[in-house]
C-alpha cells in the first residue's frame, strides 16, 4: 500500500511514492489521502472538490500510465458517515425530503443510510476524475453502526455501487437470508433479521436487487413474504428453477408454483 498525499494542503510531490512503486515486486495499491474521513469534511465545499479533483487528474496523468496494472483506495475510516457529517441548512433540508420517501426506522440509521448516500455520491463525483481501469475500494470500518441487520442494510453493495468494498466481514453459507431493497426494508423487517440471523449458524446476506448475481453457491434463501417486490418474486422464481429452495415464514418452498403462491 502507497499513500499519495492529496489533500488541498499538500504539494503533490510524489516522486518518493512513485520510486517505492518502482522498486515494489508485488501488486500496487495506491491509497489516496484526501481527508475524507475527517470530522466536517466540507461535502458542500466547491473549491475543496476542485482541489481533490485536481489531485487525482495529477494522478491519472502522470502516475496511472506507469502502473496500468495497479489499484486504489479512495477512502478508508467509519462506516458511520453520520458521525463526522457537516449538517447545513441544505443538507438538513434533504435529509427531511429523504426520510420522507423512505419506510419507518429508527432515526439513527435512517441517518447513517442518509449520511452513507451523500458520500458515495461524492465518491462516485471524485472517482470520474480516475481512470476508468483503476479498480476503487473504500475500505469501511463497521463498528458502531447500530445492530447487525442495520449493518448489513447500511453495507448494501448496491448503495456502494462502482465501487469494491473491504469491510472484514466475510460470510460462507449455503443458506442466503434475503434483506429486501431499501423501499421495503422498514425497522420492522430489520427487527425480524435480528431475531432470526442469531440462530443461524451460519448464512450469507442476499440483497433483493443484486439477488441474480449474488445466489451463486446457495441451496436455499429466507425471505420476508411481505417485503417482496414483484420483481424479487420473479427472481424467486428463477432461483426455484435452478433447484434452490425459498424458505418463507418458516416453510420450505422448493416449487416454483408454491413460491407464486406463498409470496
Amino acid at each position: 500500500m502507497i499513500r499519495l498525499p492529496a489533500k488541498p494542503s499538500d504539494d503533490l510531490n510524489w516522486d518518493l511514492q512513485i520510486q517505492k512503486a518502482l522498486a515494489c515486486n508485488g501488486p500496487i495499491v495506491w491509497e489516496f489521502d484526501l481527508g475524507l474521513d475527517e470530522p466536517y469534511f466540507p461535502i458542500e465545499d466547491e473549491l475543496h472538490f476542485q482541489a481533490l479533483a485536481a489531485a487525482l487528474g495529477n494522478f491519472t496523468k502522470e502516475i496511472w500510465p506507469r502502473f496500468p496494472d495497479s489499484r486504489g483506495v479512495l477512502y478508508r475510516g467509519s462506516a458511520d458517515f453520520s458521525s463526522f457529517f457537516r449538517w447545513s441548512d441544505k443538507q438538513e433540508a434533504n435529509w427531511e425530503a429523504w426520510k420522507e420517501e423512505r419506510p419507518e426506522a429508527p432515526e439513527a440509521h435512517l441517518k447513517r443510510l442518509f449520511c452513507a448516500e451523500a458520500f458515495v455520491t461524492y465518491f462516485q463525483m471524485l472517482a470520474h476524475r480516475l481512470p476508468d481501469e483503476l479498480p476503487l475500494t473504500l475500505v469501511l470500518d463497521p463498528k458502531n453502526t447500530g445492530t447487525l441487520a442495520q449493518t448489513l442494510h447500511l453495507l448494501s453493495p448496491e448503495r456502494f455501487e462502482h465501487f469494491i468494498l473491504d469491510t472484514g466481514l466475510h460470510f460462507a453459507s449455503q443458506l442466503g437470508i434475503c434483506f429486501p431493497g431499501d423501499g421495503q426494508c422498514s425497522g420492522a423487517i430489520l427487527e425480524r433479521l435480528d431475531a432470526l440471523l442469531p440462530a443461524q449458524e451460519s448464512f450469507r446476506p442476499i440483497y433483493e436487487p443484486l439477488m441474480t448475481e449474488q445466489w451463486d453457491g446457495l441451496d436455499e434463501l429466507y425471505v420476508f413474504s411481505g417485503a417482496v417486490t414483484p420483481q424479487g418474486r420473479r427472481k424467486l422464481l428463477g432461483f426455484c428453477a435452478a433447484g434452490g429452495t425459498v424458505i418463507t415464514e418458516g416453510a420450505l418452498l422448493g416449487v416454483p408454483n408454491e413460491v407464486m403462491g406463498n409470496l
